[in-house]
């Protein structure tokens, strides 16, 4: 168990964050250069997006009361205390960031928002080179052959 002073990933910035601002961003970038998006099955692609953003909540909670159940940080800024691998965590290395993904795609389906969309290509390469990257790193040093063994059975996503 690593116990080191600064006992955290040294992710780059707080993935609420980082995806906060690629959905500001992408409002922004909507509001003064809309893509005009003419679907024929609008009613679908809403209740579609209604799906992920329903499915982004409770695998958000789901994964919420696992980690506070470990009693584990969810905050990268603090240490991982224990390594959660029980609840969505047994289909995702990753599932409030998977989580954060189908926020961000669900409302750009249920707003019809495709620049949403198109930021989210730069917030998931953040979120893998400058969050995700260096937080598995860190949990094959604190937790070892367990954190290891743990890659090999479930997926970074799905």
């Amino acid at each position: 168990m690593e116990t080191r002073r600064n006992d955290t990933a040294g992710v780059i910035a707080a993935p609420p964050l980082i995806y906060g601002g690629g959905m500001v961003l992408g409002m922004v970038i909507e509001w003064i250069i809309p893509i005009p998006v003419y679907v024929s099955q609008e009613l679908l692609f809403r209740m579609l997006g209604f799906i992920l953003l329903l499915g982004s909540f409770v695998v958000s909670l789901w994964a919420l009361r696992v980690m506070s159940r470990l009693k584990t940080h969810v905050d990268p800024y603090k240490p991982t205390l224990a390594l959660a691998e029980e609840g969505p965590f047994r289909f995702s290395r990753n599932p409030i960031y998977l989580s954060l993904t189908c926020l961000q795609l669900g409302l750009g389906l249920v707003l019809a928002w495709p620049w949403l969309w198109v930021t989210l290509i730069a917030v998931l390469w953040l979120m893998t080179h400058g969050v995700i990257d260096r937080e598995e790193q860190y949990l094959e040093r604190k937790f070892g052959t367990q954190y290891i063994r743990y890659k090999e059975r479930v997926r970074r996503w799905i």
